[in-house]
């Protein structure tokens, strides 16, 4: 969970402050489960494996023990794990529900601020924070249960340890 609110004109995500005189624009995205991504990155797979199989095919001969009788069960059981692979992370992104991201702009670059399946939590907030700009006395909070979504960045220091990725 991660708090949400506007207290003494500024923002605070969690332990990010914004100022609010220094918001430019607050907009919401959604982030749509990406099925034909996932098709792309195993698409060479399946097309490797049916190649070497169709191969081993071609190449075997009835008369001397074919190549395929000795190496088919383990093409076709690296075929039958693939296939079950994409399926799986098929069925799993199809049944992913759409998030909604809260983005602030400052006067430098635009930040998303978090990640939520609730899009009328999103929106709620969303316009809370416009109406907060525009009314100096405004303070609000909201607690959310935020996803995250993307690249970890782990920076101490001068050390950067690099992206971590899943």
């Amino acid at each position: 969970m991660i708090n949400v609110q506007v207290s003494r004109r500024i923002l605070w995500v969690g332990a990010a402050a914004y100022p609010l005189h220094n918001i430019a624009c607050v907009t919401t995205t959604e982030l749509k489960p990406r099925l034909w991504l996932i098709l792309k990155r195993v698409g060479p797979w399946g097309f490797g494996v049916c190649a070497v199989f169709m191969g081993m095919m071609l190449y075997s001969t009835g008369g001397r023990v074919a190549l395929a009788t000795l190496v088919g069960p383990l093409v076709l059981a690296g075929a039958a794990v693939l296939v079950i692979s994409v399926l799986m992370r098929l069925t799993m992104a199809a049944t992913r529900s759409t998030l909604h991201r809260l983005n602030i702009e400052t006067a430098g670059a635009p930040y998303a601020v978090l990640t939520s399946p609730d899009k009328n939590l999103v929106a709620q907030i969303s316009h809370s924070i416009m109406d907060a700009i525009d009314n100096p006395q405004a303070e609000f909070q909201f607690q959310v249960e935020n996803f995250h979504v993307g690249d970890s960045i782990k920076q101490f220091g001068n050390q950067n340890t690099g992206k971590v990725t899943r």
